[in-house]
């Protein structure tokens, strides 16, 4: 009697992988529809590359000038005015984005079944989506998550799937490095955040800021900026595991709120002084919604 191969007869994915699997199939159709629908075009509107693309069209014409290529003789201006011109072009934009997104393990929090990790995929499905346009492309850090700037729905879904299955993290400091690192022309930096940690990316920030475009994302959950409930409670660190017990009363409640308002400050300061337009998305909002009046706000 020949013996069974327990290769060929285990599953390749447990019960709860294929459900998980399952659940992510859904949730990324879900975001690629909402996108498709309800923010198309708002991202190339806002943000456009210095760099030209193959596709530039003939625009107007200006008087000729010395050191002009005289390839780009508009003769039949010439020859209506009696004075040399030259075409001038209107530029098609390729835009390259590299997305800097945080996976940590604090972003578990939120409100009604919607996280903040929820906010940080459906963001960067956004960015990618909004940014497929002929010969733009969307490049991926996420901690130890890195994928080249690429194009195309496949693309875009195996962006988000990596993202959604990413742990660890890396500082943002160092993410933001490493995608200007990576970025061989200026373009759009996007980054996702709670914005929460260290405010250690300064720096980095604004280094980035002297070559691209910055978009920054802050993810919010009522809990950051207030404490729930009341009475003895046991707060964990989501990272390090470590637990604090605390007496929730009146004075409590409005001390963490006053720390929290001043963490918001500080993190809107950096962000301002690199000239970055800021996204708020909370996890008691629509975020669709929130994405697109304030992506839309001059």
């Amino acid at each position: 009697m020949a013996k069974s191969n327990p290769a060929q007869t285990q599953s390749a994915e447990t019960p709860g992988q294929e459900a998980t699997a399952r659940d992510l199939k859904r949730v990324l159709a879900y975001i690629e529809l909402t996108v498709q629908r309800r923010l198309n075009g708002l991202l190339r509107g806002n943000f456009l590359s210095s760099y030209n693309g193959p596709g530039s069209q003939p625009d107007a014409a200006r008087e000729y000038v010395i050191g002009d290529d005289v390839r780009r003789m508009d003769w039949a201006v010439t020859a209506r005015t009696s004075v040399a011109h030259v075409r001038t072009e209107e530029a098609e934009r390729e835009l390259e984005c590299w997305v800097v997104a945080e996976p940590a393990a604090r972003l578990a929090t939120g409100v009604s079944g919607t996280t903040k990790r929820h906010l940080l995929t459906a963001a960067t499905g956004a960015v990618a989506m909004l940014n497929d346009a002929p010969g733009s492309r969307t490049g991926l850090i996420a901690g130890p998550v890195q994928i080249a700037p690429g194009a195309g729905r496949a693309h875009n879904l195996q962006l988000l799937h990596r993202l959604a299955n990413a742990h660890g993290e890396n500082t943002l400091a160092t993410d933001i490095d490493i995608a200007m690192t990576r970025s061989p022309r200026p373009g759009l930096l996007v980054i996702i955040s709670d914005f929460l940690g260290p405010l250690d990316w300064g720096d980095a920030l604004k280094v980035a800021a002297a070559q691209t475009d910055i978009l920054a994302i802050r993810l919010v959950d009522p809990a950051d900026e207030e404490l729930p409930g009341t009475g003895p409670v046991v707060l964990a660190d989501s990272a390090t595991r470590k637990t604090v017990e605390l007496n929730i009363n009146t004075e409590t409640r409005k001390q963490y709120a006053m720390e929290a308002a001043k963490h918001h400050r500080k993190v809107l300061d950096q962000l301002r002084s690199v000239r970055a337009k800021v996204v708020t998305l909370r996890t008691d909002g629509d975020w669709v919604l929130d994405f697109a009046r304030q992506i839309g706000r001059n």
